[in-house]
């Protein structure tokens, strides 16, 4: 069971330390459960509403700490290709995200910087890996924004995979 001595140590570790700390699979339905818990109380005193505070205020620090992790891990990831460990489940989703929406600006940016010929393309629908005709290998996510060579995109516009940026 989570208590408010158990909340405030982890937000001292994760504090303490410049990586994610490991925190259970089920923390925010533990933190749910806990608040919820604190506010069924049915007599509050002035120092249950300070506490209730504290909690919110020490919730929010730790999540705090963690988003900043994680944005630098995904900047380090970008460069790298190596996630960090120890994230949520939901922190792990939106980290994939953030990782896909700077991989595409950095190759975006890195495309208008050399001045290639072609045209940018939105990739409408994910395909897995595949061997194109120049023998390369593509594999393309939704929503990412690529440079396909000819006569590869064609193909991929012919059959709804891809569309122009």
């Amino acid at each position: 069971m989570l208590t408010f001595d158990a909340i405030r140590d982890l937000e001292r570790t994760e504090n303490q330390s410049k990586k994610l700390q490991k925190l259970p699979e089920d923390i925010a339905a533990q933190i749910r459960e806990y608040i919820i818990r604190k506010e069924r109380l049915t007599e509050k005193t002035s120092a249950d509403i300070m506490e209730m505070e504290n909690i919110l205020s020490t919730i929010k620090r730790l999540m705090e700490l963690r988003e900043s992790k994680i944005l630098t891990a995904a900047m380090d990831t970008v460069r790298t290709g190596l996630p960090p460990e120890h994230m949520t489940k939901e922190e792990e989703s939106a980290f994939y995200k953030l990782v896909d929406i700077l991989k595409q600006h950095r190759e975006k940016f890195l495309h208008e910087l050399r001045h290639e010929p072609g045209v940018m393309y939105r990739v409408k629908r994910a395909v897995p890996a595949f061997v194109g005709p120049d023998m390369n290998t593509y594999e393309l996510h939704e929503d990412e924004v690529i440079n396909i060579p000819k006569p590869l995109d064609e193909l991929l516009l012919k059959e709804g995979i891809i569309e122009k940026a």
